[in-house]
């Protein structure tokens, strides 16, 4: 291996340290709370490594914000065999993993999560690239379920309160473990979450379903069909 080769690839290592050390200090004390000098202390890194390889704070949070895991996930669940509610609770499983694994973390959801909690300035590219597509990507398996008969409006509070359910365990753990001294995200217990929130989804959307078709039809001068 030549010098300019080593040279090349410690500078690739220290770069990879950096996003790595970026994403855990930001998903744990947001974009405001983590300091460039945290963030190198996790890296192992100069203070000024950051300005070299990625200009500024805010372009080392552009290059951590890779939602590629996020996006395979969904990927990965459209062109999953099975019934829409189904691939709903697959969707459910797969986003809490991300969420609160803490053997397999996904600190690009964890920072989503964080922005939502607490926005900064990074939340508009959060929106556009993950959250924006995420709601899409849900309200289109919610309409699988549902039907054509739930009108947008009904539809969209559907996509909400999934993920809404879902990003209260983030949110809350701090709550949840003092109010329940015993509790542990592991594999066990995010799957059992997994599938209330599956369960107690799938009964509403249900319910929702069977109200949009109970609803009279109207004649042309006003009175009940």
């Amino acid at each position: 291996m030549t010098r300019e080769t080593e040279i090349k690839t410690a500078s690739d290592q220290t770069r990879a340290r950096l996003l790595d050390a970026a994403r855990e200090a930001f998903s744990q004390n947001g974009f405001q709370g983590a300091t460039v000098r945290e963030i190198c202390r996790r890296a192992e890194a100069n203070v000024a490594a950051v300005n070299y390889h990625f200009g500024s704070k805010d372009g080392l949070l552009a290059e951590a914000l890779n939602f590629g895991p996020l996006k395979a996930m969904q990927q990965a669940n459209a062109e999953a065999n099975g019934c829409p509610e189904m691939r709903l609770r697959l969707f459910i499983r797969d986003f809490m993993l991300m969420l609160l694994d803490e053997k397999n973390p996904s600190s690009q959801c964890r920072i989503m999560a964080r922005e939502l909690a607490d926005p900064t300035p990074a939340l508009d590219k959060i929106v556009r690239e993950a959250i924006a597509p995420l709601h899409k990507f849900l309200g289109r398996l919610v309409r699988e379920i549902a039907g054509d008969q739930v009108g947008e409006t009904e539809l969209r509070r559907c996509v909400h309160s999934i993920l809404g359910q879902c990003l209260f365990y983030r949110h809350s753990h701090p709550v949840l473990q003092r109010l329940y001294s015993k509790l542990r995200y592991d594999s066990k217990e995010i799957e059992e979450i997994a599938g209330h929130i599956a369960d107690f989804s799938l009964a509403g959307i249900k319910r929702l379903a069977e109200k949009s078709q109970d609803v009279p039809c109207v004649s042309a001068n006003g009175s009940g069909g």
